[in-house]
């Protein structure tokens, strides 16, 4: 057959199920060898395939995924680190709810006794005598509401 010529073969389509059946070159007729040794076409064919089939292999051999049980463990761990971070995002919004929270009161208790503070008469436990426990059950009563707080705002997404 002339090597120029662009026409498919009669055999093409023969050639092509031997191959996919897995009978090249061993299981196939014989006339079928001696066609593929006289046409250029077909002898093309096969070495192409014949390529292609190889990098497959070689392909499909390289990319072996890891143990299943250790894809098992990466993905419960993902899993998990991201049902941690939904779980933390309200408890960070909490903590700076509350850090903004005792900044104020914190301000407010300065503001309110800032000439009892700058009165360099008066002594600090003078100054502690005139608050008495408001600062303390002010603080007490702010950690509470933040806590519970926190609280709902975790129950809440779950």
């Amino acid at each position: 057959m002339n090597p120029m010529n662009w026409h498919a073969c009669s055999r093409s389509e023969e050639l092509r199920q031997t191959f996919a059946q897995g009978h090249w070159p061993d299981a196939c007729p014989a006339d079928l060898r001696a066609h593929v040794e006289q046409c250029a076409l077909c002898a093309n064919e096969i070495l192409i395939a014949t390529h292609l089939q190889r990098a497959r292999g070689e392909a499909m051999s390289s990319a072996q995924p890891g143990a299943s049980n250790l894809l098992w463990l990466r993905a419960q761990a993902r899993r998990r680190n991201a049902a941690l971070e939904r779980i933390g995002r309200p408890l960070v919004a909490a903590q700076a709810f509350a850090f903004a929270v005792i900044l104020a009161a914190m301000a407010g208790l300065v503001v309110a006794h800032w000439h009892s503070l700058t009165d360099r008469a008066l002594s600090l436990t003078t100054a502690l005598a005139g608050w008495g426990l408001a600062p303390i059950a002010l603080g007490i009563a702010i950690v509470t509401t933040l806590g519970c707080l926190a609280a709902y705002l975790t129950l809440e997404r779950q």
